[in-house]
Order: C-alpha cells, then structure tokens, then sequence
C-alpha cells in the first residue's frame, strides 16, 4: 500500500533540541516506514521550538542520518498542537491531492491525532509508534490528559469538521 505521503507529528525535544525517546520513537517509526516504501515524503510537524531547536527540523535532522534523503523530506514549522498540525498539513498537502496519509505518532495520541487530521479533511492510516507502558498515576494522567485534549479539539473544529 503506497501512501501519498507519511505525516510525523513533533513533540517535546530534550536538551539543546535533541530528540527526546517519544520524538526519537516517532522519528524512528516513519524512517521504518519510509525504508518499507510505504510513501515517497515525509512531512514532520512541529513548529514548537525546544533550546532554540524547532521541532521539525530536529525531527528531519534524524531522518537524515536514518537513511532518509532531503529531498524526501518536508517541513511544518507552525503548528504548536495536534490540532494545528492537521490544519497545517492540509494546507500543505491537499492542494496538491495527497490526501491518503501514513499518520505517525505515539499509541496513546493516535486516537486523537486521526479525529484531528480525518476533520483536516485527510484519509488517515495509522503507523503508531509504540511506547513503554505506564502505570499508576502516570498512566492515568496520560489518559485524562488525551482525552479532554480530544475534547477540546472537537469543540474547536466544531466535531473535528474541516480545520
């Protein structure tokens, strides 16, 4: 199945803008996608910048010494949320008619990561990136965290309808 493109979503960097394990798990997932020829581009998200480092430009930094060429690779360096990842990508992708997308994220995101990019108006796959398991108090904080995160972005895209 070749996908028109693989969408990366950012997250928090570590120090001096190095990845941190959850951008380094993402990053690793869409270069293993890439190599298996899933899709021809890889757009990463994340326009948030860490220690003067923008998400996106840590996230392809990896990608390229993981094997994926610059002219594979593709920058959103606005968005600041989930929300605006798939607005911005839409604006990126659609208008070129890539609109079957390989979506790369963490597990326990990708519930709401493809609510917010199906409303963006794509045809979203999920390639998750597998994350160590929590429990306890972690655990719980994640779920609630997502789930009024899921929430609040369905209020703001009036039930996640074209962003």
């Amino acid at each position: 199945m070749e996908l028109s493109s693989l969408v990366l979503l950012g997250c928090r960097l570590g120090e001096l803008g190095a990845l941190s394990p959850t951008a380094e798990r993402r990053a690793a997932r869409a270069a293993e996608a890439f190599r298996a020829g899933l899709s021809p581009r890889i757009l990463a998200c994340g326009g948030k910048a860490w220690s003067g480092v923008r998400e996106t430009d840590a996230l392809c930094a990896f990608l390229a010494r993981s094997g994926v060429p610059e002219s594979a690779l593709e920058r959103e360096g606005w968005s600041r949320s989930t929300r605006q990842n798939a607005h911005h990508a839409a604006k990126l992708l659609l208008p070129r008619g890539l609109v079957r997308i390989g979506l790369v994220t963490s597990d326990w995101h990708m519930t709401r990561a493809l609510r917010c990019f199906q409303g963006a108006g794509f045809d979203p796959v999920p390639l998750p990136a597998a994350s160590p398991l929590l429990h306890g108090w972690p655990k719980l904080v994640r779920v609630v965290r997502e789930r009024v995160s899921l929430a609040v972005d369905g209020a703001l895209t009036l039930g996640f309808s074209r962003v």
